[in-house]
């Protein structure tokens, strides 16, 4: 994962990192070249709905992204009549919701473009998704669909051959630093090197950290249990974590994460060959392991196979 190469901005997007993918954006909207449908994919919590909501806002801006004027404004605070927004709230998103959207965008609008912005568009149902389509398929001359996607796998193959793919990866360790450091000059550097670490290269999941200190003592618990069940523990000490862990989908979830950056980390910093292949063969288990879960595969047999692979 290397670092973001420095590049200069027109438009002032506030965000951290990407640059790459920002001058992109940039090259199409300053050329006039602006594609109907854009699909941001990466890891959550990295700025892809953040880099989508500032995309529409210079669209609907008439003063090069002023972040004042009454559009910039609505569109942040969600009441803008001609910028539609679905926020992620981890439900599905029905047919009924497609068609209302549908519905509003076939409207007469006031305002440059009509908008509309999908957090995750991998919760569309089939019948949501087909419905969707036809809108893509036929777009009105005004309207911009810019939506976001954890992975590609996740999206209906024909919504995503109409769609613009950019791809959004997690950030480098010197880039997170750099910036935190400007958001949080009076912070310790312990705190957000410790912050940096915990995130996994997520911008936004490093300023939270930093901004709640109970979900940053949780996430520290969980990462000495790491250090503790693979340096210390005896197998019975492991096997019996993983009851607590497993009882809890979402800390499954972060458990996991945290547990095949752990070894990453393994791998890049030993010499060892043994070592590395031992690293490497837990990787592969976490992600199998990780795609069973989907599967509603039994959660506490999956969490003490890979307990058993250290």
């Amino acid at each position: 994962m290397g670092k973001d190469k420095v590049i200069f901005m027109f438009y002032q997007w506030n965000i951290i990192g990407h640059q790459l993918e920002l001058a992109r954006l940039e090259e199409d909207l300053r050329s006039n070249s602006v594609h109907h449908a854009y699909l941001l994919v990466g890891p959550e919590m990295v700025g892809k709905f953040r880099v989508a909501k500032s995309m529409a806002q210079i669209l609907q801006c008439p003063n090069n992204f002023c972040h004042t004027c009454p559009d910039c404004t609505q569109i942040d605070k969600k009441i803008h009549p001609d910028t539609m927004q679905l926020d992620d709230d981890g439900e599905s998103i029905k047919i009924s919701a497609v068609r209302e959207i549908i519905a509003r965008l076939s409207m007469t609008g006031q305002s440059r473009h009509k908008i509309l912005l999908i957090d995750n568009i991998g919760r569309l149902t089939d019948e949501a998704s087909n419905c969707l389509l036809k809108t893509l398929e036929e777009p009105s001359a005004k309207t911009i669909f810019i939506f976001t996607a954890s992975q590609l796998r996740d999206i209906m193959p024909t919504i995503a051959s109409r769609m613009r793919i950019m791809h959004f990866k997690k950030l480098h360790d010197d880039v997170l630093k750099m910036a935190l450091q400007k958001l949080y000059p009076d912070e310790e550097s312990a705190t957000l090197d410790q912050a940096i670490l915990l995130s996994l290269g997520r911008s936004g999941r490093a300023i939270k950290l930093i901004n709640d200190p109970e979900m940053f003592q949780e996430l520290r618990d969980i990462y000495l249990q790491i250090q503790f069940l693979e340096e210390k523990a005896s197998p019975a000490k492991r096997m019996m974590a993983m009851q607590d862990v497993s009882a809890d989908p979402q800390k499954i979830k972060v458990f996991l994460q945290l547990l095949a950056h752990y070894f990453r980390r393994n791998l890049l910093q030993t010499t060892s060959d043994k070592s590395r292949q031992r690293a490497i063969r837990i990787i592969e288990e976490i992600h199998r392991v990780t795609n069973l879960l989907s599967q509603n595969v039994n959660a506490r047999l999956l969490m003490e196979n890979i307990m058993l692979a250290l």
